[in-house]
């Protein structure tokens, strides 16, 4: 019996396990997928509800892109394209708008591809997002997450949750009326924030953010391809390199006398 379209070869899963043990994420965005990575199984395993959703909405479009043909890619597409739209700050009313005649197609086109057994109430619930995300708007206040961690007593989860959304409130209102100096939830520092102040911190503007590095320190030569980085960087944004910029310009354009266009070019510029 033929395998199904959608699977994939023990080298093409390992090479997608390899691509996620690499990634880095902004601090905060999602977790550390790597140790969601099982190198010997092929597989991941123990990722939390907010990684699946990073995973469906950001990675699937390119993870699978080159390792699934067109049509199954297309109708993946589909659906992490549907959640971008539906998982976004600020809600577009012409996009839901043209979501009402999508969403039936997209299912359709899952059901072409994935067997019976794969379709439950979930995957039907993709009908009905649309018209929650317009009656309940942007769903990042209504986050299970949020929503589980706040329960303290699973006898009585509304009561709960109610419970803990007043205290929140209340705890912000009067931290409004603490010192600038007393740390509460409103003014408390970045987690990597080193608290380093202005007289500790180097001096050079561009290497003067705050923050901390994380995990252990280790040293190792740059490559030649970090090193352009690195160099690239500083010379467009490091204030104090403009004036010496300006000042080679214009000492090349002296030297050729304005007769290289690409010169003439540059000190325009």
């Amino acid at each position: 019996m033929p395998k199904a379209v959608y699977t994939l070869t023990r080298e093409q899963k390992r090479r997608i396990c390899e691509w996620i043990t690499h990634l880095k994420f902004s601090d905060g965005y999602a977790s550390n997928l790597a140790r969601c990575v099982d190198m010997k199984e092929l597989r991941l395993h123990g990722m939390k509800s907010h990684d699946c959703l990073v995973f469906m909405q950001k990675l699937i479009l390119i993870a699978f892109r080159e390792m699934l043909p067109e049509s199954v890619w297309s109708a993946l597409t589909e659906v992490s394209l549907l959640f971008q739209i539906i998982c976004s700050t600020m809600l577009d009313v012409n996009k839901l708008q043209e979501l009402e005649a999508k969403d039936a197609i997209i299912l359709c086109n899952l059901e072409k591809i994935f067997p019976p057994s794969f379709f439950d109430s979930m995957e039907h619930l993709i009908v009905h997002l649309r018209y929650e995300v317009r009656v309940g708007r942007p769903v990042q206040y209504r986050f299970l997450g949020g929503l589980k961690m706040k329960v303290k007593h699973k006898a009585h989860l509304e009561a709960s949750i109610i419970e803990a959304y007043l205290v929140e409130e209340i705890d912000l209102f009067i931290s409004h009326y603490f010192e600038s100096p007393v740390l509460c939830k409103r003014n408390r520092p970045c987690r990597n924030d080193n608290l380093a102040t202005n007289d500790t911190r180097i001096q050079q503007s561009i290497f003067n953010y705050p923050g901390r590095a994380s995990g252990a320190s280790k040293k190792r030569w740059l490559s030649g391809s970090e090193w352009h980085i690195i160099e690239t960087y500083i010379l467009t944004n490091y204030k104090v390199v403009r004036l010496y910029y300006g000042l080679f310009l214009n000492e090349l354009y002296e030297h050729y006398q304005s007769e290289d266009p690409i010169v003439e070019e540059l000190v325009a510029t």
